[in-house]
């Protein structure tokens, strides 16, 4: 009766799904037909296939100056390179994920028309991206998240005026967004990067995105010194995480312009209520 009642439980399970992740299937066919409905739904994941090279079927199906292929995702497979043939082959390539591989290099993709780029968990240095992010001038959205980047401020953006997200967390930088000559990130929102070597963030930081609004640093090497009152008092700024580097609360607060940042602060942790009532000033005690 008990192996009766195990069955039974093992197949209920099964019915409402509790019984684990399926395995993708990474059979030849398998992936012939999903690039063929992809052919018409301009959509194809692959992703967790225990891929160790993209299928020719991939660029033979989906690939040329007709390729509908707006969304691709390649992601936790072992990818180590992507093919030549990938440079140029999907030319409405809009979103593309390829995080957690083994890549080195990332190659141009699509024809100027990408906006989501997820790269994150690779081994991806910074002259790896350079031909990618140089082709990419629509780029919205950009994660190269815990790749070997720095030292340094990682590859150029310069071309990126478009950005609204850039990730960076764990990429060993030791200078964020220095830019250089007269770059601008005027879309930019949203910059992650925590987890990095930076002591200072640039004087000029500010000035080259004049719409950010939330900057995450937590786990680097920031003192008072390294914070520059531009920064804080940038209109747009009201979410700063510092948690976890070498700055005492009384040390931020005595930084000049942090009054004004600190009402900017208080009057989003009001708009958004009460779940943000808790947080310390920046994550610092």
């Amino acid at each position: 009766m008990g192996c009766g009642q195990s069955k039974m439980g093992n197949d209920m399970a099964k019915m409402a799904g509790l019984a684990g992740p399926p395995t993708n299937k990474t059979g030849s066919s398998v992936v012939r037909k999903k690039a063929e409905a992809a052919a018409k739904t301009g959509v194809l994941s692959l992703t967790e296939h225990k891929l160790e090279k993209v299928p020719k079927v991939v660029v033979e199906v989906l690939g040329g100056p007709s390729s509908r292929l707006r969304t691709l995702d390649l992601s936790a497979n072992k990818l180590e390179v992507l093919p030549d043939a990938f440079a140029g082959a999907f030319p409405k390539l809009a979103a593309c994920k390829l995080g957690r591989n083994r890549l080195a290099a990332l190659p141009a993709l699509g024809s100027g028309g990408l906006k989501k780029l997820d790269a994150s968990d690779n081994k991806i240095a910074s002259g790896g991206a350079v031909a990618c992010l140089a082709a990419a001038p629509a780029l919205e959205d950009l994660d190269l998240s815990r790749n070997p980047l720095g030292p340094g401020g990682g590859p150029s953006f310069a071309a990126l005026a478009k950005l609204k997200v850039l990730a960076v967390a764990g990429c060993g930088l030791t200078a964020l967004l220095d830019g250089g000559g007269d770059s601008r990130w005027p879309a930019l929102v949203e910059l992650l990067a925590d987890d990095n070597a930076l002591s200072c963030v640039d004087n000029g930081l500010a000035a080259r995105c004049p719409s950010l609004r939330k900057l995450t640093l937590e786990r680097n090497r920031l003192e008072a010194a390294g914070v520059p009152s531009a920064l804080l008092k940038l209109a747009s700024l009201a979410h700063l995480d510092l948690a976890g580097n070498p700055l005492s609360k009384k040390a931020f607060l005595d930084i000049p312009g942090c009054d004004e940042f600190m009402k900017r602060r208080e009057k989003n942790r009001k708009k958004d209520g009460a779940a943000m009532a808790d947080m310390s000033v920046c994550g610092l005690d």
